[in-house]
């Protein structure tokens, strides 16, 4: 069986826990990979249906050793863009770097996506740059801790 090529990342990417790591495309290419069939649902109430491939969120929350009282990801894309997803719905994703059999970096947007079942099309964020734990409080909206990108 053939090893699947390096990601070509613009960046590293972040991972923050109780250790920060920064990934390079090679270190992301040593982590183990999976394909999932994962439905997007975009804000005009579009679905599709793809199946992609990428590194399980488990495995990433594994090297940035996630404290246990960790209850959401921000995650982080390289336009700015910030995600609150909880970490329940997140542990089922993918730090995608291919869509349907093909690089994600094949069309030169971006070379990574964060998706996973259950998560809004504008929350998969493109391009991820960071990964990072968080322990929100009972009662304060996750809502509170995302932001638009340049695009958004």
């Amino acid at each position: 069986m053939s090893v699947p090529p390096e990601p070509a990342l613009e960046r590293p990417i972040r991972l923050v826990g109780s250790r920060q790591r920064r990934l390079e495309g090679a270190d992301l290419a040593a982590l183990e990979r999976t394909s999932r069939e994962i439905e997007i649902v975009c804000a005009t109430g579009d679905r599709f249906v793809e199946r992609w491939r990428g590194v399980p969120i488990p495995s990433l929350l594994e090297v940035a050793e996630a404290p246990p009282e960790t209850t959401h990801l921000l995650v982080d894309a390289r336009d700015g863009l910030r995600a609150c997803v909880p970490v329940e719905t997140a542990l089922e994703g993918l730090l995608a770097v291919a869509k349907g059999g093909r690089p994600l970096a094949e069309d030169g947007e971006y070379a990574t996506r964060f998706v996973a079942p259950g998560v809004d099309g504008v929350r998969t964020v493109k391009g991820v740059a960071r990964i990072e734990t968080t322990a929100l409080a009972p009662g304060v909206d996750p809502e509170d801790r995302e932001r638009r990108g340049r695009s958004g």
